[in-house]
């Protein structure tokens, strides 16, 4: 059996936390098991005294989330489409490779 790809290469190193680094690598070979301690990790267990993640911290979670949830064919399974990733940086104007439009955002936002 083909082994899946790993989700946490490349990422680690962008996770602030050392206890979070090392329950990754511990659930590293079972990705059922590692997309529900990530998803966990977004959940306010601490009765509102969580102070959450900084921006490079959760985008990484948040790409291990994706990609494992597209593995794990959970995508699907809740009828959505997995989103076309981006492969590079585009010229802002260039219609984004997605076919995504963005929408204005409100006034004052």
């Amino acid at each position: 059996m083909d082994r899946l790809p790993d989700v946490l290469h490349g990422r680690l190193e962008q996770i602030a936390y050392p206890h979070i680094r090392a329950r990754l690598q511990e659930l590293r070979d079972d990705p059922r098991a590692l997309l529900e301690y990530v998803n966990h990790l977004f959940l306010d267990t601490r009765d509102g005294q969580r102070r959450g993640f900084d921006l490079t911290c959760a985008s990484a979670l948040m790409a291990i989330r994706h990609d494992l949830m597209v593995q794990l064919g959970e995508m699907e399974r809740l009828g959505r489409v997995p989103p076309l990733r981006e492969p590079e940086f585009r010229i802002a104007g260039d219609p984004p490779a997605s076919g995504y439009t963005p929408a204005p955002l409100p006034k004052h936002w």
